[in-house]
């Protein structure tokens, strides 16, 4: 042990190379009374390194006469070791770069070789593709049909005062892209809301069934934009969407029928604190069935949440049933803990434009999936019923899927092309912009178990109308606009739009719902409560922290 007059100077602690700089050996020590002396040849200022530094020798420069004199001489020696350790670390640097720049010639060769395979690789791609089209010609027209079909928007033509459908150029490009697999367009993309992230996160491994367009994967992105920076999320799933990507998030695949290996190497790839099942059932159960399996065998906390009309998976374990409305829970109750937590919005990017469009007033519109979940193929009925009532009305489609042929079918046999318009699949960031074209959104589902394309209407200050099923008189706070039958409902729809200032009052009352309601930060926060509750005692979630879910960048 030292006495509190002996310290430790020269030693640059940390030091990436492991080299310590210490005072002259024993023997040279200059000792109490003895002035210190700078070896002959030795420039002034240069500290001679020594292999070992004893703690038991005094430090202090005797010709001190305070300690204040003793803390400047070790500082200077610390300064002079530190000096010596960057210069060390300069040349280290220095070497490393005369290095890198003789290979530079090959490695600018490997890169423009790379480049060059790639071209070819696409070149060879374009050339089967055009080879292959000659054979089957007439799948090549219907492809270029429906491109062109998706791509048609309705025009105003002043000379004939009519509306019109006329091609954009633009999208047709885009469109017939995508129908020949030449490009994949981003459905969704992670924006995180801070630019900062923990270094240790805990982790989620959200599981889904598949990550096409529609709510539960829009969940899934909200989470990884609102809580990325303080949890470390994946995505496992078993189907990824057939026309597009989405940008920002790790994806694990395990495609149906998955093996119970693929799943559980999802598990110990990942190692997850907690497992968050977004639950479907139906034709998925037994893929949803190996994913709760592993997830209790690897003993992970699990958050279902029911997202859909259907009972909650009780074979195993779950820790806390998360439900999207009220309406699905007191339909089917639930044995673990539940909650509800109303899927969010993104309140600033769903605004209303700042200037409306007065043509938007005889337009409404609908954005769904087309497919036999929540539509059937009535669906399209409501929209024929309201335009044959109110033929100057304009239908506005956005989305697709396996009812879009049937649909564009009936709407031909009506002769009404010509107030339709489908526009495909659009990515998210696009549908604001959708919404300003019309000022009522209809809603023809069959079921609903909550239906975010609704909160999206209502922030974007649309009125709101269609069948009275599941949670959607819950979302809107009534069921003034809502009908029981197809007559009645489209009646209704009729009604609103031949009714202006009621349009306006309804829109302005959904949006004021809306932003009391659907924030999406205010989720965000009751899932990242509900993953610090079920998380083990040793993970770090910043307890006592505000939430700090949004931040402006």
């Amino acid at each position: 042990m030292t006495d509190g007059n002996e310290s430790l100077i020269g030693v640059a602690e940390g030091s990436e190379f492991g080299e310590a700089i210490a005072p002259p050996p024993s023997d040279a020590t200059p000792t109490s009374g003895a002035a210190f002396a700078e070896p002959v040849g030795q420039e002034p200022g240069q500290l001679e390194p020594t292999p070992h530094l004893s703690l038991s020798q005094p430090t202090f420069d005797s010709g001190a006469e305070s300690p204040r004199g003793d803390r400047h001489a070790s500082s200077g020696h610390a300064q002079m070791a530190i000096k010596r350790d960057m210069m060390i670390l300069q040349d280290h640097l220095a070497d490393l770069e005369e290095r890198w720049a003789r290979l530079e010639p090959l490695l600018r060769l490997a890169s423009l070789g790379g480049s060059g395979l790639r071209a070819l690789g696409a070149a060879a791609k374009l050339a089967a593709a055009l080879v292959g089209s000659v054979y089957h010609w007439r799948d090549v027209a219907r492809r270029i049909d429906e491109a062109r079909f998706r791509s048609e928007r309705l025009a105003f033509d002043p000379i004939g005062q009519i509306w019109t459908r006329k091609v954009d150029p633009h999208v047709f490009v885009k469109n017939l892209r995508a129908s020949f697999g030449l490009s994949r367009p981003t459905l969704y993309r992670v924006r995180p809301r801070q630019r900062l992230a923990l270094a240790n996160r805990p982790r989620v491994l959200h599981a889904i069934a598949n990550v096409w367009v529609g709510g539960s994967t829009q969940l899934i992105v909200d989470l990884h934009d609102y809580l990325g920076h303080r949890i470390d999320m994946e995505v496992l799933t078993s189907a990824l969407p057939s026309r597009g990507a989405h940008r920002g998030m790790t994806i694990r695949l395990a495609p149906q029928p998955a093996s119970r290996h693929q799943v559980r190497s999802a598990f110990s790839r990942f190692r997850p604190h907690i497992a968050h099942v977004h639950y479907w059932g139906d034709v998925d159960e037994s893929w949803y069935r190996m994913v709760f399996e592993a997830a209790a065998e690897f003993g992970c906390p699990i958050v279902q949440n029911v997202n859909t009309p259907i009972a909650p998976f009780a074979d195993v374990h779950v820790d806390r049933n998360v439900f999207v409305s009220d309406s699905v829970l007191g339909r089917f109750g639930s044995v673990a803990p539940a909650k509800v937590i109303h899927p969010g919005v993104d309140l600033d990017r769903f605004a209303p434009p700042p200037v409306v469009d007065p043509d938007s007033f005889d337009a409404i519109g609908a954005v769904y999936r087309l497919e036999n979940d929540k539509l059937n193929a009535d669906a399209i009925e409501l929209f024929i019923a309201i335009v044959e009532k109110r033929p100057k009305t304009r239908v506005i489609i956005v989305g697709d899927g396996s009812l879009f042929a049937h649909f564009r079918s009936r709407v031909a046999q009506k002769s009404l092309l010509s107030n339709f318009e489908f526009t495909g699949y659009v990515p998210y960031e696009d549908l604001p912009a959708q919404f300003a074209r019309f000022k009522t959104f209809v809603a023809p589902v069959h079921q609903e178990s909550f239906g975010q394309v609704i909160p999206f209407a209502m922030c974007s200050g649309l009125a709101v109308a269609g069948y009275n099923v599941g949670a959607i008189p819950e979302i809107l706070g009534g069921s003034d606009t809502l009908g029981e039958s197809l007559d009645e409902t489209a009646q209704i729809v009729v009604s609103l739009l031949d009714d202006r200032e009621r349009l306006n009052a309804i829109g302005e009352r959904n949006r004021t719902l809306a932003l009391a309601r659907f924030s999406v930060e205010r989720m965000a926060v009751d899932y990242l409560n509900i993953y610090r509750d079920l998380a083990p005692d040793d993970i770090d979630f910043l307890r006592g922290l505000p939430d700090a879910i949004h931040f402006p960048l």
